[in-house]
């Protein structure tokens, strides 16, 4: 959502956060260029949060279907929805207001 909002500060906040979770930096990277990176469970995720967003209600049979063959559950789905409500806001705050990103995140921007 940081990349497809274009929120600056969330991209360096979440690059940052992977590398602090030891995150392959080839995972990071394809995100940041709006690419799936490559490993199913986080390419799914990905796929169905975008389609959320893209379709603003609903995201259909086959999209929901594939989140779940992917051994996501119904709650999951549920979770991507608030997370896409909650962060909208926060990444177009960010946007409007031009937060700057902190010294720490830098490196990451």
């Amino acid at each position: 959502m940081a990349v497809r909002n274009g929120c600056h500060l969330c991209v360096a906040m979440h690059s940052a956060r992977l590398a602090a979770l030891g995150a392959d930096p080839a995972v990071a990277a394809a995100l940041r260029a709006g690419a799936p990176p490559g490993e199913g469970r986080l390419d799914a995720a990905r796929a169905f949060t975008l389609r959320v967003l893209d379709t603003a209600r609903e995201a259909g049979d086959e999209a929901v279907a594939d989140f779940l063959g992917h051994g996501f559950t119904t709650r999951n789905a549920l979770e991507i929805v608030l997370g896409v409500g909650a962060y909208t806001l926060s990444t177009l705050a960010n946007r409007l207001t031009g937060a700057p990103v902190d010294e720490e995140l830098r490196a990451f921007a």
